[in-house]
Parts: structure tokens; sequence; C-alpha cells
């Protein structure tokens, strides 16, 4: 097998900035409402320069939606992809199933719902990042599933990404939710998705078990 090509400096150095940026905004959006963290709050964290930030990110919800990305990456790259094409949604219950939703990606959303919530900047961020994910499952989507129906694909990547914000939403407004994250929290955000895709999956049907 050959052996991949060197990673160059600047590669480097652009990967180390992108994750001070990541990392600032992660300790940023345990201390603040997302919707009140600014660009330059983010920059002068992470040591770099307002111009540097948008080089990489257009807008705070940006950053945020390409952490929820990388995640979801990962997500879907463990699942089958014969399943997948037959059955969508039954691969990713199946994943949600076997709690194999990432830890970090759920302590993001932790964080992020840590402060008091209700205000239409956090109800606007949130549905631009969520907005943001269903059009990038979308394009995952497309070449997963070559040939699909472009109708099923959207409607598909819209739904999935309703659920997890409403199991997002249903999680956070447990008074019970412990904070810092515990087992038996990432349990519960487990089963709330679970449930939600099971929701979908049955037509919403109100008598499903």
């Amino acid at each position: 097998m050959p052996e991949a090509p060197p990673v160059g400096r600047r590669e480097l150095n652009k990967a180390r900035t992108r994750e001070a940026i990541l990392g600032s905004l992660r300790e940023l959006v345990a201390q603040l409402p997302a919707e009140e963290i600014t660009v330059d709050q983010v920059a002068e964290r992470a040591g770099i320069s307002r111009r540097t930030f948008f080089n990489y990110f257009g807008s705070i919800a940006a950053a945020l939606s390409a952490v929820f990305a990388e995640h979801a990456a990962g997500m879907l790259s463990s699942l089958d992809p014969q399943q997948i094409s037959v059955d969508p949604l039954a691969a990713l219950r199946r994943l949600v199933q076997d709690r194999e939703i990432p830890p970090d990606f759920i302590g993001w959303l932790s964080d992020l719902n840590c402060h008091e919530q209700g205000t239409d900047g956090q109800m606007l961020l949130e549905r631009t990042v969520w907005a943001d994910m269903a059009g990038w499952l979308r394009e995952q989507l497309h070449d997963l599933l070559p040939g699909a129906d472009p109708l099923f694909v959207a409607t598909l990547s819209s739904a999935v990404m309703s659920c997890f914000q409403a199991a997002e939403e249903a999680w956070a407004d447990d008074p019970a939710r412990p904070a810092p994250l515990t087992e038996a929290d990432t349990t519960a955000f487990h089963d709330h998705l679970d449930r939600a895709l099971a929701l979908l999956a049955s037509g919403w049907r109100s008598d499903l078990d």
C-alpha cells in the first residue's frame, strides 16, 4: 500500500488555526449564549485576526455547522452502504440504537443548551445551523444514493435534520438533565432521537409504541 504524501507546513498551520478557532468557540459556547458570541471574541481567544476567522468561516453559525458536519460525516461513514440504499432511516436508527452518536457532538449540544433558552437570536441561530445541516446531508445522500429521486433526497434530508433538532429540544427541555454530561444523559439523547426517527419512519402515527 503506497504511503500517504507528507502533510506540508502550510496545511498543518491551516489545520491548527481551524482547530484553534473551533476550540475557542467551544469554550465560549460553554460560557455565553451562542447568539451573543461574536467573531471578535472567538478571534481574540484563538489568537488570530478577525480577517483570518473569515478565511475559514463566514459566521459563527457557519463554524457551528462545520462542527456538526464533521460529526455527521463520521456517523454516515459508519453506516452500511447497502442498508442506506435500501432503507436510510433504518440504517440511521441502527446507529442511534447502538449508542454511536459521538459524545463530543452531544457535548456541543449540551453546551449550546446550558444557558437560558427561547430568545429570538437563539432560535434563529438554531434554525440556521439545522438548515445548513439539511443542505449538507442532501449533498451526501446524492452521492450515497446515485440515481435517487431528488425530491426523495431533499425531503429525507430535511426530515432527518428536523428529527435531530426536535430531539435536541426535547432533551434540552428535560429539567432533570444533569450538567456536565453523564452516561445517562447521553443515553437519553439517543432515546429522544430514536423516538423522533421512529415517528418519521411510521408517518407520525400517534399509536407508535
